[in-house]
């Protein structure tokens, strides 16, 4: 019983913690607001995804773009190194 309780304050903790680093995130998103935005609302996805489904697609196309946008960088340096050489 007491073991089953902690799982879920911990579950609880760990969704509060995500929905604020969400809240955050959004928030100094906004223009005119410095700081890491889009940062904690990828951070906030990769920790909510554990629990929640469209967190978890989220997270899945955050990084695929991530991804996208390094391979195309990539692709354009090495094309750049070859022009030059």
């Amino acid at each position: 019983m007491i073991h089953a309780t902690g799982n879920l304050l911990w579950r609880l903790c760990r969704i509060t913690f995500g929905l604020v680093l969400l809240a955050l995130g959004i928030f100094l998103s906004l223009p005119g607001i410095p700081g890491p935005g889009i940062i904690l609302i990828v951070l906030s996805f990769g920790i909510l995804s554990h629990h929640f489904h469209w967190a978890h697609r989220a997270h899945v196309y955050v990084k695929q773009k991530w991804h996208e946008v390094l391979d195309r960088r990539t692709n354009t340096s090495a094309k750049k190194e070859s022009d030059h050489g």
